[in-house]
């Protein structure tokens, strides 16, 4: 397996796992989201040509079988927070056969060095509670809860 940075050449097997990713918060939480379109799907392609956004891959035989999206956030002057910079997951995800095979690993290791690389101090994602899975997943992976999104439905 082979970490790498997406290519326009990827947009296949990104769409993929972005489309198998929104399934699975659709299936659990209907009342957020909903199911893709055609535009939708036109709008995840976009990702690819979007220079700003950091997407990492891990490829077999050069198929994207997981991929993570990221962006460096800056803190700096803020009231009540130190000024830092933190690199926030947008979106990882794995192929759904693929799963349970160390891609997601790859994956959060490669993260961790673009972060350092950059001068980041930590690093940040949200995960939906329904998720378990994932949430045990970044726990084996070192990562702990920092603060909660609470909901009260009316």
């Amino acid at each position: 397996m082979n970490v790498r940075n997406v290519k326009k050449e990827d947009k296949a097997g990104v769409t993929k796992i972005l489309l198998q990713m929104q399934e699975l918060h659709r299936k659990n939480r209907e009342d957020i989201f909903r199911k893709v379109t055609k535009k939708d799907i036109e709008e995840f392609n976009g990702l690819l040509e979007n220079n700003e956004k950091i997407i990492v891959a891990v490829d077999e035989e050069d198929k994207v079988r997981g991929l993570a999206q990221v962006s460096i956030r800056e803190i700096k002057n803020s009231i009540n927070m130190k000024e830092c910079k933190i690199m926030y997951i947008q979106k990882i995800g794995v192929d759904d056969k693929f799963r349970r095979k160390g891609i997601g690993k790859l994956l959060i290791e490669e993260v961790k060095k673009k972060a350092k690389k950059s001068g980041c101090s930590r690093i940040e994602l949200s995960c939906w509670s329904f998720n378990k899975n994932a949430i045990k997943f970044y726990e084996e992976c070192g990562m702990s809860v920092q603060r909660l999104n609470m909901e009260m439905k009316i």
